[in-house]
């Protein structure tokens, strides 16, 4: 394409019509790039602000709530424990469990217990204060696991004070939960051990009230006489043979006792016998490992038997909610999402669903029809849920069966244990049994002339033996009553405190940063959507990145708004004009007659812009026709004021004669319409014809400005602009994209067109001085 060329026309001069001054030129009214790419993008902000701003506020008023609920104050309450550093107790501190619990270790245990599982189901099931039924808890799936994580138990080194806190957005749910745990773990764990306690006072009490009967009853026993000894007058021996001591009544045959063993009479060599003597000496061992045996007997193997069985009692309905208990809830939810669960359910909805449509249909509810589709929904429901539940127990098998392996193995050691303790009962009664025989057997001493008192007194070994007993039993009950009176070790010292609310500097943050992230998200969708169309937003960015050269730039939109203001009509008309001098100094000064007037689509001012440069044409002296060539949507009739009679198509199907079907416009131009539109003018617009046509309209005229369809869409634009020596391409403001521009210059670079330039419609007045 050749340069511009400002030699003047062969034209008349063109008559001065005096026009509204220009406004100043407003650089701010639109802003223009430097470096398009980057400077672009608040271009396009600009474009959009107004969107920006509705949309932009819609999103973020919806964002700012959402996460001003989401997260929202948390209000925190909390209550306060005292644990003392030693048990308040006068007892005796001698206790080996109290020595081997330090202090620190029973904090953490305490801690521990405030958060364990049967502390947090007595503090859900506690009827005072309900907290199952809270939304907080009510809106979880797990109400458990979700107060184990949230529920905070802390402590300071060195410090007697526990706090119980938890945090949330309910505050009247907060408060009732702290103050439910707490008194949950003083009815669980506190006020259990001092049951506890008790408890083993009532049998210490047992214990001790059995062996004071079982003492009165040996007491009270009838025994032996009980004569002084008497001392035998002992036997004259001669002098120098050495006297052997003898027992008093002693004959010949009777053992003799010596200082260190027995000797029995007879002939040497005879064997050693255990001799009454012996026998009495070994009674006291007797008497204690009898009063072990009873004690053993009486009262511990009754104890651990009954602590054994209720451990064993315990694990067996453990076993027994493992094999027979439902299936967790969160095992059950995700249950729900398996297929043939979904389907199970789908079928018996849909049964329930025509039972009520039938129902409501039927003239009598109780139809046999109508209750046999209940009894199918019914059915199905029943089916549904139990398929569910089968489901349910096939996802926990593998969990339930390594439970039950672990509960069988305990119930068999508990069980093995039960029986060997129950053998150690038999062996230590069979024990007992022979000690008593053996007591029963020990011989009393005699003496010569009458009967002699025992050496020891069994009954009386007895009873001190169980008197040491009994004061064990009465020491250990007296500590266990000190103990109950005394101050329990932890005590409450502050109830939940009011909830108060944290800062809420994090929730404002949060909820202005939503705010402005709507419109930030509207700005980039902007952004976005405008880089990916590339529509023409300036006359900087379309002579940068346009494909070929800018020759006209027209302000303002073609729209209504020209007719009513002057100011903006004038400013048209100008540019009108500008552009005419250019083509006719540049191309018709060449020679060029025929121009045609296109865009890439439709509706991008290409009407307004041929009407427009040939009335310009006409009114500069050049006798010039105007031919509307867009046969399919004709739009140039409305600006020449006539209506769309005989034209083109009429020329090119052979119906009219060329010199009729012209109209003579009063400012000088000649029109000619598009026509009834048809598919024999579709055909005819190629070709032979459609070059013979334009020949004969060519010749009484010094400009043809041709008025064509969209040149991306029709293949009539481009039997129209290969005909001709000059083609425009008209650009829109926030109409035409870049990339289709570029399309067209391409297609009109292959059709090697003569001449060819853009025209700007939309910019600004201040953009039209160039």
């Amino acid at each position: 394409m050749n340069g511009p060329h400002f030699a003047a026309p062969a034209a008349p001069a063109q008559q001065q019509t005096a026009r509204p001054a220009r406004p100043a030129a407003r650089p701010g009214d639109r802003p223009r790039p430097d470096a398009p790419g980057a400077v672009m993008v608040f271009t396009y902000l600009r474009l959009h602000w107004m969107m920006i701003l509705f949309c932009g506020a819609l999103l973020g008023s919806g964002l700012a709530y959402l996460a001003w609920t989401l997260l929202p104050a948390k209000y925190e309450s909390y209550a306060l424990l005292q644990v003392a550093s030693a048990p308040s107790s006068i007892a005796e501190q001698g206790d080996p469990t109290r020595n081997r619990t330090a202090f620190g270790v029973y904090v953490k245990t305490t801690a521990r217990l405030i958060k364990s599982d049967f502390v947090l189901n007595a503090a859900l099931n506690d009827t005072r204060y309900r907290i199952g039924e809270l939304p907080t808890l009510k809106e979880q799936d797990n109400p458990i696991k979700y107060l184990d994580e949230k529920l905070t138990v802390g402590y300071s080194d060195g410090s007697e004070v526990i706090q119980i806190s938890l945090e949330g957005d309910r505050p009247a749910d907060i408060a009732k939960i702290v103050n439910a745990v707490k008194d949950a773990y003083f009815r669980e764990v506190v006020e259990k051990e001092l049951k506890q306690k008790s408890q083993f006072l009532k049998e210490v009490e047992k214990a001790r009230t059995d062996l004071v009967g079982l003492m009165e009853m040996k007491v009270g026993t009838p025994g032996p006489k009980e004569n002084p000894p008497a001392i035998a007058a002992e036997p004259k021996t001669p002098a120098g043979v050495m006297q052997i001591p003898t027992v008093p009544g002693a004959a010949q045959g009777q053992e003799l006792i010596q200082a260190g063993g027995i000797l029995p009479a007879g002939p040497a060599g005879v064997a050693l016998a255990e001799s009454d003597a012996v026998k009495r000496m070994k009674l006291p061992g007797l008497v204690q490992t009898m009063t072990r045996l009873e004690t053993e007997i009486n009262f511990r193997h009754p104890l651990a038997v009954k602590k054994q069985t209720e451990t064993i009692e315990a694990l067996k309905k453990q076993l027994d909610a493992l094999n027979q208990g439902p299936p967790a809830p969160e095992v059950l939810k995700a249950a729900e999402a398996d297929p043939e669960v979904q389907r199970a359910e789908a079928e018996a909805k849909k049964l329930w669903g025509d039972y009520r449509f039938f129902q409501g249909a039927a003239l009598n509810p109780n139809d046999p029809k109508v209750l046999r589709i209940k009894s199918r929904a019914e059915a199905a429901d029943r089916e549904a849920k139990k398929l569910k539940t089968d489901k349910a127990f096939a996802m926990e098998r593998g969990n339930r069966l390594k439970q039950a392996d672990d509960l069988v193995k305990q119930l068999a050691a508990a069980q093995r244990t039960l029986k060997l303790m129950n053998e150690e009962y038999a062996l230590n009664k069979e024990q007992l049994e022979r000690v008593r025989k053996q007591i029963a057997e020990v011989p009393l001493a005699v003496g010569s002339t009458e009967e002699k008192p025992p050496m020891f007194d069994p009954l009386k070994i007895d009873v001190s033996t169980h008197s040491n007993l009994l004061a064990g039993l009465i020491a250990h009950a007296v500590r266990l009553q000190y103990e109950l009176k005394s101050p329990p070790r932890v005590q409450p010292l502050q109830p939940a405190s009011a909830p108060t609310q944290k800062d809420s500097k994090k929730q404002i943050i949060a909820t202005v940063f939503a705010g402005l992230m709507g419109f930030g998200l509207i700005g980039l969708g902007a952004v976005a959507y405008e880089t990916r169309v590339k529509k023409v937003s300036s006359l900087v960015e379309l002579k940068t990145t346009g494909p070929t050269a800018v020759i006209g730039v027209v302000p303002w939109a073609p729209d209504g708004s020209l007719a009513r203001d002057p100011i903006k009509r004038a400013d048209v008309n100008e540019a009108i004009d500008k552009l005419r001098a250019y083509v006719a100094q540049t191309w018709l000064a060449r020679g060029a007659t025929t121009i045609a007037v296109t865009s890439p689509l439709a509706d991008e001012g290409k009407s307004f812009t041929a009407f427009g440069l040939a009335s310009s044409l006409a009114q500069a002296g050049y006798k010039t026709l105007l031919m509307d060539f867009d046969l399919r949507n004709p739009s140039l009739h409305p600006y020449a004021g006539v209506a769309n009679g005989t034209g083109v198509c009429e020329l090119l199907r052979g119906e009219a004669d060329p010199r009729g079907a012209v109209v003579a416009l009063p400012n000088g131009l000649n029109f000619l319409p598009a026509g009834k539109w048809s598919d024999e003018a579709r055909q005819a617009a190629v070709g032979g014809r459609l070059e013979t046509l334009l020949s004969r309209l060519r010749e009484p005229f010094d400009c043809v400005v041709l008025h064509g369809h969209a040149l991306l869409t029709v293949a009539e634009s481009v039997e129209i602009a290969r005909r001709s020596e000059v083609v425009l391409l008209c650009t829109l403001y926030r109409e035409t994209r870049l990339p289709l521009l570029k399309r067209a210059a391409e297609r009109l670079t292959a059709m090697e067109v003569p001449y060819s330039g853009v025209v700007y419609l939309g910019a600004t007045s201040h953009e039209a001085l160039c």
